[in-house]
Formats: C-alpha cells, structure tokens, sequence
C-alpha cells in the first residue's frame, strides 16, 4: 500500500527551519467533509494499540493550523476524535487542509475533535485516550455541534475494502480538496501489490 506523503516527509522540516510546535490540547478550526463508509472486508486499524478490526467510519476533511502538522523530526501531536484517534491520510502542510479517518459509527456532532500531545498512534492505549480527552475537555475544546456536522455531512458509500476506498472515494476528495497533493491521489489509485495495509505516518 502506498504511504501517503506525511509519512515520506516526516524528516524534511520546513524551508524556513524548525518551526515550534503549537501548544496541545488543540482544536481544529473547521470540519469540511464529513462521509461515512462502509467495507465488505474489515481492515485492522494500527492507529491504536487495540487494532480493532474496522468495516465502518467515517472519511474526514478538516481544516487545521498548518504549524500542527508541520512535517518534523520528531513526534507528531496526535489527532483524535472522541474517543479514537484519526487515521491521517494526507501531509495538510501548507494548507492546513488534513483529511482523516475516523474508525467506527461515531456520532461527530457529540465528540470533540483536537490534536493531543505528541506521540505514536499505535502506542495510544484507551487509558492515553480518557486522559487526553480529559485535557481537552478542560481546555475548553468542545464538539463541532449538530450544524457544523450537517453542513459537512456527506452521503455514505460502500466500498469493498480499504484499498477500495483508497482508490475510489479517498484520492478523489484529495484532489478535489488539498490539489496540491495530486501526486497523493495518484499513488493512492496504484494497484496493490502485496498484503493490503493501512497508510500511516510511521
């Protein structure tokens, strides 16, 4: 499976040098896109140390300062929403545009959305979850709300499995809403050649 560009810059750096990273808990700014899924053939979901097996979520389009998702040396503040972190699919840098998936049937309009401090996703236990959470509740970072999330509402679709929903559904709305990433849209169209895996930043 191809790694998307976030993962292949993750050492690059800005042009200007190191950029400080933002205090967390953060929110993001807006929610753009907000499309549920559904897969014939589930896909273990490394996002989390409990790697539930996913046949169901939600494709993400989200709007976020561009000095959160900065490519650095170093570890990355981790995006979640409620109670799940988001799998991130594209850079977001520098258009602070990120596009995510959100595993399960989660009601968006009730869970708050932010990036939490620094880490490895696959390291994030439900234990990690409930205290980041905690932060950013006390932070003052609150749900997107019902009319936030039906002006972002999208249609559902049924996909086949992960790769499918990579291929048909995925690269498209890169393209359509971070088209600077073209080049991510079309390794994420490339046929897969092995094992099927989910893209990551690791």
């Amino acid at each position: 499976m191809v790694i998307p560009a976030q993962a292949q810059n993750a050492s690059l750096g800005s042009d200007s040098g190191p950029q400080a990273l933002p205090d967390t808990p953060a929110p993001i700014e807006d929610i753009v896109l907000a499309k549920p899924f559904n897969l014939s053939e589930g896909y273990t979901f490394d996002w989390s140390s409990t790697a539930p097996t996913v046949r169901s979520g939600t494709i993400l389009v989200l709007k976020v300062d561009p000095a959160l998702v900065v490519p650095r040396d170093a570890l990355q503040p981790v995006l979640y929403a409620g109670d799940s972190p988001v799998q991130i699919i594209n850079d977001g840098y520098p258009s602070g545009t990120l596009i995510g998936i959100v595993p399960g049937n989660i009601d968006l309009s009730e869970v708050p959305i932010w990036f939490g401090r620094p880490g490895l996703p696959e390291r994030v236990t439900p234990e990690v979850i409930k205290e980041e959470r905690a932060l950013a509740e006390r932070a003052g970072i609150a749900p997107l709300g019902e009319e936030a999330m039906a002006r972002a509402s999208a249609a559902a679709v049924e996909s086949g499995d992960l790769a499918s929903l990579l291929r048909e559904e995925v690269a498209d709305i890169v393209r359509d809403y971070a088209p600077e990433e073209n080049e991510l849209a079309n390794r994420l169209q490339l046929p897969v050649v092995g094992p099927e895996a989910a893209p990551n930043q690791q």
